[in-house]
């Protein structure tokens, strides 16, 4: 089963391998110009979030509905964690090769995505044992439930903002992102899921 062989530092490696190949691919059929990073951005900033609400969600969901979904999720929740920091790499990436292409007109520079890389960058140097041990459990723990929180608002605001420009796509994600806290907020509360 693939979900037995692609975990832990394999996901990573898997991730790292997808999300390069796909960014290569769109440069291959682009090339490098404007569109082809604003492209590689978008798809980047999905595959982000797809790793990221897996991980955001992990630990409600093994509360709420064991099975062997939620079990995979929370045995790779500091993977999909890690993974999400490795997608957000090509974002990064392609993010200074949008202002390189466009000889510094863009990207603006967003005060509330440079804090969400510095918790993110944060949060994976603290996903490893001797940092993590460093910063002690207490605030390990303030770290990355802020950190996973300002992400998933940044998330949200981002989605809202586009949702005048691209709904189809907007909003969907959007949706995935409020069905998430809802269950987070559910697990907190010790209630079931109606389903």
């Amino acid at each position: 089963m693939i979900g037995t062989y692609i975990q832990r530092w394999r996901l990573v490696g898997f991730t790292a391998l997808f999300v390069g190949l796909m960014v290569v691919m769109i440069i291959l059929l682009q090339g490098i110009n404007e569109s082809a990073m604003r492209t590689i951005i978008r798809a980047t900033g999905r595959t982000s979030l797809i790793l990221f609400l897996n991980a955001f969600a992990a630990s409600s969901l093994r509360k709420l509905w064991s099975s062997p979904i939620s079990i995979w999720l929370i045995k790779n929740r500091r993977y999909l964690g890690l993974s999400m920091a490795v997608s957000h790499i090509y974002h990064a990436f392609a993010l200074l090769c949008l202002w390189y292409v466009t000889a510094g007109v863009a990207p603006v520079i967003d005060p509330l995505g440079t804090i969400g890389y510095i918790l993110l960058f944060a949060m994976t140097i603290t996903s490893f044992e001797k940092p993590a041990k460093y910063l002690g459990k207490r605030n390990w723990q303030i770290l990355h439930t802020t950190g996973m929180h300002f992400l998933w608002l940044g998330l949200v605001a981002e989605y809202i903002l586009r949702l005048t420009k691209s709904p189809f796509v907007a909003l969907p994600l959007l949706s995935l992102l409020v069905v998430v806290i809802i269950v987070r907020v559910v697990a907190a509360r010790g209630e079931e899921l109606p389903i």
